[in-house]
């Protein structure tokens, strides 16, 4: 039995697997000034897992956790070299996000008929990821949902912290109601606005494929898109079948 783990800015997620065959993720979310929390959250794995596969956005844990399990020899993290084959010449592969670049191996296995696909993923930041005849084309980056909201609330003093909820108002009458407005209908038509961009660009009928923390939210209620909670997850797995590290 193997062990995924998906290591966020702002949360940790990890799901067991073995062959194409995965549990359900446990998460917990952390502050990068309080390290030791991801210790405590798979270091009991360490002694039940033959291998602990880990992929990271945030170098500052890395090197925590090379640190800290430093003599054990069952766990690491996945590279960028060995997708090579899956990122467009065009594309700087040294800028590019792992866990962006898992996703687009996760994408071309779910759906091996199809090229071209839209993956976007609502997290600490939202990205809208372009793959073309199966290979990363190049994406977009966007402040994340509570991240632009964190920061309107820190940055404007007559807007108080309110409990976000959902909302399908195309406008409000006081300034919880707007807030609402632009954090569920107005984000859903700022990336829809870009998906559409990104079709009438390329002329091309992509598969639009979401995923991340608040996506289930956002977008889960629409037919026309797929979801996919856990597809980095999915990716982590997938490279240690290709890859046996």
């Amino acid at each position: 039995m193997n062990l995924a783990i998906d290591i966020g800015n702002t949360s940790i997620k990890k799901a067991k697997f073995l062959d194409y065959s995965m549990s359900s993720a446990q998460k917990i979310k952390y502050s990068k000034s309080k390290l030791n929390e991801i210790k405590f959250f798979f270091s009991k794995d360490l002694q039940k897992f033959s291998n602990i596969s880990i992929c990271s956005v945030v170098p500052e844990v890395n090197i925590y956790l090379k640190k800290t399990f430093a003599n054990k020899k069952n766990f690491y993290f996945i590279q960028k070299k060995p997708l090579k084959s899956f990122v467009h010449h065009s594309v700087n592969l040294q800028q590019l996000g792992m866990d962006r670049l898992i996703n687009v191996l996760s994408v071309n296995h779910l759906f091996p008929k199809k090229e071209d696909f839209i993956i976007i993923d609502l997290g600490t930041a939202t990205t809208l990821d372009i793959v073309k005849k199966n290979k990363y084309f190049g994406g977009v980056i966007l402040p994340g949902l509570t991240t632009s909201y964190s920061n309107l609330v820190n940055l404007a003093s007559g807007i108080k912290k309110i409990k976000l909820e959902n909302s399908n108002k195309v406008f409000g009458k006081n300034t919880k109601d707007a807030l609402l407005c632009g954090f569920n209908t107005g984000y859903q038509t700022m990336i829809e606005g870009y998906i559409k961009i990104i079709k009438d660009k390329f002329n091309s009928n992509f598969k639009v494929i979401f995923t991340g923390g608040y996506a289930s939210n956002v977008f889960n209620n629409k037919n026309q898109y797929l979801y996919k909670e856990d597809l980095t997850l999915l990716g982590i797995s997938l490279y240690h079948q290709m890859f046996k590290q």
